[in-house]
């Protein structure tokens, strides 16, 4: 299947998981009252600190080393049914964790709905979804998550009527276990599990080092949720984690260029292939960036009437979080591409941990420095946090260009696709001296400042955009003579 198909179809997924929660999100926010709803945020906030550490950062590790051998048929059903078997172990072993957190530490301690969202360690067990993704299987991926999605969908509006927590918390947590059990039972049969020379211990060093590189980042978004929780109140975490899902779920979707090509990459590496390698990530960089850019700016411009249409006039207060979380943004996606399509598959794993772990030891201490000063608020903390960001991209240049010179990152042509970006700022203000209605406004300021950004494309004559047109105009053809 080729690489561009296997976009297509992470990019269209992507879509879809943007699609429902737009749908469900809004729906949910105003039909449960602010105390239910903020205490659901902090809930699966706390939640998903414990899946991610019960991961051990096998999603990963699993993406890198089946890809290298998934040639190889015996070789491959044993790295599954080990890997597997870890996953089991360890969300076996956070469960309890969680259990004790949710008895002893947690605030909300006499809330059932922490333990119907403990339900989802049973899906985070059988999440070997990493097998589809390193045999490129992005068919499968779409088909059952958009049937799952259309479920869960399906049961929040027949089964949330009014405040019930109980019931979305169910639907959340349904959702998320049928989806991997699917998975599950459609990789095992491709694959099956073996239980001879089994060694568990041969992958527990490499998993550390990525559980280190994995986890490191939870002293991110994951530790400012967590201390607004804690020090100032649920509903600081509710302001900050609306515009960090509207913000990353954008994100995730233009990723998707990158994380479908990892596998690929990886490959070409493994086969010795340095030119090959290098062209399709320097490729791939000007390629994100190029639809990446104009999206955050459309973001910063738009975040007024984003947020009044995702929350309901409830959560004004992240207008301006939603804004800075643009630059974080950025500054994240420079950071993952350095780590995961340069230093990950280069084995740089040690300097990947030095440099996250110091842009995350710098977020905790400057939220704690702000909480002591009196100016630790979701604003603050989402700036601390794009601050942390640039600290760690800064670093891992200098670590990518000890690797390869050749490598790219940020380059002159991204600073021109973020000038080509600017008209959304007055094209904003021109419609809405015509435009007062926030949807109308947020489509028609997409509609005129693609168009302007796609003509400035043409004539510019960029290569990347002229030569992706021109391969999506030869498949078209291609598609017509077919019929």
């Amino acid at each position: 299947m080729s690489l561009r198909f296997n976009a297509f179809l992470k990019i269209l997924l992507s879509v879809v998981n943007i699609i429902i929660p737009i749908i469900v999100g809004p729906y949910i926010i105003r039909v449960l009252n602010k105390e239910s709803y903020d205490t659901f945020t902090k809930a699966t906030v706390e939640l998903q600190l414990f899946i991610s550490l019960a991961t051990l950062g096998v999603y990963t590790y699993g993406i890198r080393t089946a890809s290298k051998i998934r040639e190889e048929k015996n070789e491959i059903r044993k790295v599954y049914t080990e890997l597997f078997l870890l996953g089991v172990i360890m969300n076996a072993l956070f469960s309890l964790f969680y259990l004790v957190y949710i008895r002893y530490i947690n605030n909300h301690s006499g809330e059932i709905i922490y333990l119907i969202l403990m339900l989802q360690f049973v899906g985070s067990a059988l999440n070997v979804e990493w097998m589809n993704e390193a045999t490129e299987n992005y068919r499968f991926i779409m088909l059952k998550s958009v049937l799952v999605k259309a479920g869960y969908v399906a049961a929040v509006f027949i089964f949330v009527r009014g405040d019930n927590l109980i019931a979305y918390g169910l639907a959340v947590s349904a959702a998320y276990v049928l989806e991997n059990i699917l998975s599950f039972i459609y990789i095992t049969r491709k694959n099956k599990i073996t239980l001879r020379n089994l060694s568990l211990k041969r992958h527990l060093k490499p998993l550390l080092l990525v559980f280190l590189i994995t986890n490191i980042s939870l002293l991110y978004a994951q530790t400012d949720k967590l201390m607004l929780g804690l020090l100032i109140s649920d509903h600081a975490v509710s302001v900050y984690n609306i515009p960090h899902y509207i913000a990353t779920s954008v994100y995730n979707v233009v990723i998707s260029i990158i994380v479908v090509s990892v596998a690929r990459l990886c490959s070409l590496l493994n086969n010795k292939d340095r030119r090959g390698y290098l062209l399709l990530h320097n490729e791939l960089v000007r390629s994100f960036y190029m639809i990446f850019i104009p999206l955050t700016v459309f973001i910063f411009v738009g975040a007024g009437d984003i947020i009044a249409l995702y929350a309901a006039g409830k959560y004004n207060e992240s207008v301006v979080p939603l804004k800075i979380f643009t630059f974080a943004i950025f500054l994240n996606s420079v950071v993952y591409i350095e780590r995961e399509c340069a230093l990950y598959l280069h084995e740089r794993e040690k300097a990947i941990i030095a440099c996250n772990l110091t842009g995350g030891l710098f977020n905790l201490t400057a939220n704690v420095a702000l909480y002591f000063t009196g100016y630790f608020r979701p604003a603050a903390a989402v700036a601390t946090l794009a601050a942390s960001f640039f600290i760690v991209a800064v670093m891992m240049r200098v670590f990518v260009r000890k690797v390869d010179r050749k490598i790219d990152a940020v380059t002159f042509k991204t600073a021109t696709y973020f000038l080509f970006s600017l008209p959304l700022f007055l094209l904003d203000h021109v419609i809405a001296l015509f435009v007062s209605r926030p949807l109308i406004r947020l489509l028609s300021l997409g509609l005129v400042g693609g168009l302007a950004y796609l003509l400035l494309l043409l004539t510019s004559n960029d290569r990347i955009f002229i030569n992706n047109l021109r391969v999506s105009l030869d498949k078209i053809a291609e598609l017509k003579n077919k019929t």
